[in-house]
């Protein structure tokens, strides 16, 4: 009888800690990302159009390979990196609070 109880114990503690684990899981949290205001985004595709000439080196590469490479530098360049929100894998902007000029970069 007695293991029975430690039986039952061990899964209810068990489900519990599922059950709870689910349900934190579902509330946002903040991870950090790259964000760019008016002047960065500026900054940023001015680093992009002036770096295209140097960087086309007239190989068979896709350009577009190297204006995303460009992109990714610039912003890791150029823009902050911040707080923002997250529920389910993508932005919650009932919590997040941005200026109207700022982006944030989430695409790579």
């Amino acid at each position: 009888m007695k293991n029975k109880l430690s039986i039952n114990n061990i899964t209810t503690t068990c489900l519990g800690l599922i059950l709870s684990a689910l349900f934190l899981g579902c509330d946002s949290s903040q991870h950090t990302r790259f964000v760019c205001n008016c002047e960065e985004q500026k900054q940023l595709q001015a680093f992009v159009k002036e770096s295209i000439g140097p960087a086309n080196n007239m190989s068979d590469e896709e350009m577009e390979d190297v204006i995303n490479q460009l992109r990714k530098d610039g912003i890791r360049l150029y823009c902050k990196q911040k707080p923002v929100w997250h529920k389910n894998g993508e932005i919650d902007w009932t919590k997040q609070k941005f200026d109207s000029c700022e982006v944030i970069m989430v695409s790579w």
